[in-house]
């Protein structure tokens, strides 16, 4: 009986023995300030814009737009079936992310 005792404290409170005690000497304000940066994360601002499809360039993932005044712009595509869902002269609204430096369409609705 004494045996099965002593086999199981080396088997079940190995992790015992090698425990420290939490750190008590730096402040919980401290803790929480350092992670408190660190959760803040802000989704990227969309835009969102009025126009008629120009020109769609599937191999390019690019899709013109003609904005108001007669203006142009050119706008990555995220997602690749946005191009079964438009024809040029389509009326559309588009929301608009700046992702990796360029303005990509991040959804798309025909009007």
């Amino acid at each position: 009986m004494m045996r099965s005792i002593a086999i199981a404290w080396t088997i079940l409170l190995p992790g015992m023995a090698f425990s420290a005690p939490a750190d008590v000497s730096q402040p919980t304000t401290a803790i929480v300030a350092a992670t408190r940066g660190a959760a803040v994360a802000r989704p990227p601002a969309t835009e969102t814009l009025r126009g008629v499809i120009d020109s769609v360039d599937q191999g390019n993932d690019t899709i013109k737009i003609r904005l108001s005044r007669g203006a142009t712009e050119q706008f990555k595509v995220q997602d690749g079936l946005i191009f079964n869902s438009v024809r040029f002269g389509d009326a559309v609204e588009v929301s608009v992310q700046s992702i990796a430096g360029l303005r990509t369409i991040v959804g798309l609705s025909r009007e």
